[in-house]
């Protein structure tokens, strides 16, 4: 084989290589899209059938814990200006190496606002274990609109959450 074709032959080895780390690294993500998709449709049927108030039929979850890295809201304030609201869950603190940070974002569909609270730990390093005591924190988002009668779900199950203003 000449070396032009070995030089060909590596370059589309790693092409393949990267394509499929891509593939791999970002598979959470699609996870998270789709299951934000199916939460807020699921929300838009119940929506149809009930009217403002509905209740979606919770997803079927197999094992325990959070799904895919989310986390579960347990209220929402609404600012006065009606686009902005705080979210707030419990997570871990946000100083030390078992720490987390979080990044929060608003999924809007017509009759509702998914918010997204993702974490993202603090590297662990050493023999120390870290407790599993949690905190309670806050996120804010800004929606493209005011909220008006829409619904506040949280993402981990895509259920309603109670929201005060």
């Amino acid at each position: 084989m000449t070396r032009k074709r070995w030089v060909a032959l590596a370059a589309s080895v790693t092409l393949v290589l990267a394509a499929l780390l891509w593939w791999m690294v970002t598979e959470n993500d699609r996870r998270l899209d789709a299951q934000i998709r199916q939460a807020l449709e699921r929300y838009e049927q119940a929506f149809a059938r009930d009217g403002v108030g509905a209740t979606p039929t919770p997803p079927r979850r197999e094992g325990y814990g959070r799904s895919l890295g989310v986390l579960s809201i347990e209220k929402v304030t609404v600012h006065r200006d009606g686009q902005t609201l705080t979210a707030e869950f419990v997570g871990a603190l946000s100083a030390g190496a078992c720490g987390a940070d979080y990044t929060a974002r608003a999924v809007e569909s017509e009759h509702a606002v998914l918010i997204v609270v993702e974490e993202h730990p603090h590297v662990h390093v050493g023999a120390r274990a870290c407790t599993a005591v949690g905190i309670l924190n806050q996120v804010t988002v800004r929606l493209s609109r005011p909220l008006g009668e829409r619904a506040v779900l949280e993402a981990e199950r895509g259920m309603p959450v109670p929201s005060t203003s």
